[in-house]
């Protein structure tokens, strides 16, 4: 699990809780000289991530739709950068480059990656696994509704069977270990 792809907002809002999780996975990838990969941008938490990944020795891999160029928004940590044409082959380029997803608060862009990733894992495409990072209780109520649904028949269970839910980094190091 050396590669570790990760979704967030690209936004900042003030939540303190939310910011220390971006900064401790951040941490967590450099001090671990693991990869980051994600979405390339320079804003909110995404460069608040890839600065932290950055100092503290880690590489970082940016995954850039032309729109981030055209608007001047590319992040300027980057060792290596992939273009992408647009949000969808962003998403398939993340996905071919990663070990493992992690999920960290995040708004339609991360919940849309979020269901890329287990629709590939449910219809046989990856068998990569997807974890919830549960800064602030931000995950919860996602899960409790994938949870219903599977409960209803909706959603396999091997589905949820690659999807985590983590509370700290502790719990996230300890599943990499263990899905090795």
């Amino acid at each position: 699990m050396q590669r570790i792809c990760v979704f967030l907002a690209s936004r900042e809002p003030d939540n303190t809780a939310c910011r220390e999780a971006v900064v401790s996975v951040g941490q967590w990838i450099g001090q671990t000289k693991r990869t980051l990969v994600y979405g390339g941008a320079r804003k909110g938490w995404m460069e608040l991530l890839a600065s932290t990944v950055k100092e503290s020795g880690g590489r970082v891999l940016g995954v850039v739709p032309q729109i981030l160029v055209e608007r001047r928004l590319v992040s300027d940590t980057l060792d290596v950068c992939f273009h992408s044409a647009d949000l969808s082959d962003r998403k398939a380029i993340m996905a071919r480059e990663s070990d493992i997803f992690v999920a960290l608060p995040g708004g339609i862009g991360t919940l849309d990656e979020i269901f890329t990733i287990l629709g590939e894992v449910c219809i046989g495409i990856s068998k990569k696994h997807l974890v919830l990072y549960n800064a602030d209780d931000c995950w919860t109520t996602l899960v409790k509704a994938l949870s219903e649904l599977q409960e209803r028949g909706l959603i396999a269970q091997e589905t949820l069977d690659h999807l985590h839910v983590v509370e700290n980094i502790e719990g996230l190091e300890k599943l990499c270990q263990t899905l090795k």
